[in-house]
């Protein structure tokens, strides 16, 4: 058994690398006896399994699971499912522990594990304290094993459970892109029991990924969808990345709806009838979000990205809705707390087919000169060199400035965000402003102090 422990791989809120040079079978082994060892500890020794369609990933589980019941711990496993059905399966057999072997959207030749325990998404310290766990040894024995069972009837659950709780009118017409992850499990079945009718593309689950990578975060991912919801004349569209747990939305001319823009809706909706609850998003959002929470009633609280930061924040402040750029988005009214792209899908379609103005529901938002984010690739960990050396060279007079996640440089009429990204080796820009001088004005300002920390780096702008 190799004893190779690679530290990048264990980053803000999971753990993902390679497969099969930074984390493969014995590494989840290995990993399955720490977690194992933390929750034979507790006083529910039982741990709900789950994995994504990776051509990795099955093989990834099994040794896990046989490291969890090496420590004695029993094990639920409930197949291959989206991230979102683990959580769901959690909370339906009020099991608070939960392992997601998954690479997210990351492309195929990735994977890793989200982790659950004591019903708290683990991240930061909490991460590497599993780290030096595997790294020492030290691991519970037990002369009997842990017990596995399987569960296969979560998919049926889950749906049930959205069909009770969602009322959606007849005579939407929905374009879906699977992007060959595993939500094409279920979403021809889940759309078609509440009647939706639906065209989808790459809904076989591929590990191969053979049209893009599965991250709905990225514009040139959209362009199958987009394609799709204009020739099918379909009233909205979805793109899905590869464990579920996110969603972008595409408007019936083909535009997209960017997950802050989502959020905007979702926040008007809810807030009508819960007037004084707490929203949080991340640094990444407009600022228009923030004015639209509080017009409506809402109180906004900024959080930094990342979907463990948002749930932990939505649990202490005790919110009633939580989102990031990345599409991931939280409901706690009528939903039980955790992201979920899927389900949040169906609650837009719900609010769209009770609307009078479907058009003016996605349209009617307020207008401003965006990027997308925009991402420049470091050798590994090197981004985090740079962006300490930013913080401590860049003088940006006039502006306020957020530092609850890099920094957020706000002026009245602009503001941009440089961060390092917790899941690659990359650092993530955005940018926001009234006009297009506005948004040339920031990206300058920015540019410039970029390049007095490295004059050889490549900006696309």
């Amino acid at each position: 058994m190799s004893d190779y422990i690679p530290d990048h791989v264990f980053r803000a809120y999971d753990i993902r690398g390679l497969y099969p040079n930074e984390i493969n079978e014995d590494f989840f082994y290995k990993f399955g006896q720490a977690v194992g060892t933390k929750i034979s500890l507790s006083n529910n020794k039982i741990v709900n399994v789950c994995a994504d369609g990776r051509l990795s990933s099955n093989s990834l589980k099994k040794k896990l699971i046989d490291g969890v019941l090496s420590t004695g711990v029993n094990v639920n496993d409930i197949g291959v499912l989206p991230t979102p059905l683990l959580y769901f399966s959690m909370h339906e057999l009020q099991i608070p522990n939960g392992l997601m072997v998954t690479g997210s959207h990351n492309p195929k030749d990735y994977n890793g594990v989200k982790i659950v325990l004591d019903s708290k998404t683990l991240f930061d310290k909490h991460i590497l304290e599993l780290k030096e766990m595997m790294k020492k040894g030290g691991f519970a024995e037990t002369k009997e094993t842990g017990v596995l069972t399987k569960n296969e009837n979560m998919l049926e659950q889950y749906i049930l459970h959205i069909k009770k709780n969602i009322h959606i009118d007849e005579g939407l017409n929905v374009a879906i892109d699977c992007n060959n992850g595993v939500a094409g499990v279920l979403i021809k079945k889940l759309f078609k029991s509440l009647s939706i009718n639906t065209a989808i593309i790459n809904e076989k689950v591929d590990g191969n990924f053979p049209n893009y990578a599965p991250d709905p975060s990225k514009e040139k991912n959209l362009k199958q969808l987009q394609n799709l919801v204009i020739k099918n004349s379909s009233d909205i569209g979805f793109a899905y990345d590869g464990d579920g747990d996110r969603v972008t939305v595409i408007r019936n001319d083909g535009s997209i709806l960017w997950p802050d823009q989502l959020l905007m809706i979702f926040a008007k909706n809810i807030l009508e009838n819960n007037q004084g609850s707490k929203i949080v998003y991340d640094v990444k959002c407009s600022k228009h979000l923030e004015k639209i929470i509080i017009e409506s009633g809402g109180l906004p609280i900024l959080s930094r990205t990342g979907h463990s930061y948002i749930k932990d924040l939505m649990t202490t402040e005790n919110a009633i809705l939580g989102g990031e750029m990345s599409g991931h988005i939280f409901f706690s009214d009528k939903w039980k707390g955790f992201d979920d792209g899927i389900y949040a899908s169906i609650r837009l379609l719900e609010i769209l087919s009770l609307s009078k103005n479907k058009e003016g529901l996605l349209y009617d938002l307020p207008a401003s000169y965006t990027t997308p984010e925009i991402n420049i690739p470091f050798e590994e960990n090197k981004h985090f060199t740079f962006m300490d050396l930013f913080v401590k060279l860049a003088k940006f007079e006039g502006a306020e400035i957020i530092d609850v996640d890099g920094l957020k440089i706000i002026y009245d009429d602009c503001w941009g965000l440089i961060r390092c990204s917790n899941t690659t080796s990359n650092l993530v820009l955005r940018f926001e402003a009234d006009n297009r001088d506005s948004l040339e004005k920031i990206q300058s300002l920015i540019k410039d102090a970029m390049l007095k920390v490295d004059d050889k780096l490549e900006i696309p702008f």
